[in-house]
C-alpha cells in the first residue's frame, strides 16, 4: 500500500468510486477464472477505480517516445457505466488472463496481464498512434500495477 500513502502526501486529487469488498473481487476472479495481483486488489479495495482531477495523468511510452493520457482506471460496479470494467473484457489477441483496467484519452486501453509469465501493465493502442499497426500496437509500461500507478502519479 506504499504508493497510496505517497499519493496522500502529494495531495493528488483522485475521484474514486463506491467502495467494494473482497467478496466482490473474489466473485470477479471466479467468474473470469483469473487471479488478480495483490497490488491491484489493494487499489480496487481502496479506490475501486479513479478519474484524475488534475494534470498528473500522463504515461510515457518508452518504446515509441510518446505520451498517452489516462482518462479513467476502471472499477467494479462503480455506479457509472463509463467507469466499470467492461465486464472484465478479455482481449483475444493478447495473452490469456489479460484484462482491461482503464482507457486513455487517445482511445487506447491500459491492460493488466496476469498469466504468470508476461505479467505487467501494457498500453493497447487502437491504432490512433502513428507507430501502431497490425503487428505492433501493444506497449509495455510497468511490471506491476503499483509500478504503473507510480509512473502515473509521480
Amino acid at each position: 500500500m506504499g504508493i497510496f500513502k505517497k499519493l496522500k502526501k502529494k495531495n493528488h486529487e483522485l475521484k474514486s468510486f463506491k467502495k467494494i469488498s473482497k467478496v466482490d473481487i473474489i466473485h470477479i476472479e471466479k467468474l473470469f477464472n483469473i487471479s488478480l495481483p495483490s497490488d491491484y486488489v489493494t487499489f480496487l479495495l481502496k479506490y475501486n477505480g479513479v478519474v484524475s482531477n488534475d494534470a498528473f495523468n500522463e504515461i510515457y511510452l518508452k518504446d515509441i517516445n510518446k505520451n498517452v493520457n489516462v482518462d479513467v482506471i476502471y472499477g467494479i460496479d462503480t455506479g457509472n457505466d463509463a467507469s466499470n470494467h467492461p465486464v472484465f473484457y478479455i482481449i483475444d489477441d493478447l495473452f490469456e488472463s489479460t484484462v482491461i483496467i482503464g482507457d486513455s484519452i487517445q482511445h487506447g486501453f491500459f491492460v493488466l496481464v496476469c498469466d504468470g509469465s508476461n505479467d505487467g501493465v501494457y498500453y493497447y493502442d487502437s491504432y490512433s498512434l502513428s507507430s501502431s499497426d497490425d503487428e505492433n500496437n501493444v506497449y509495455f509500461i510497468a511490471n506491476t500495477f503499483d509500478g504503473f500507478f507510480t509512473l502515473l502519479y509521480n
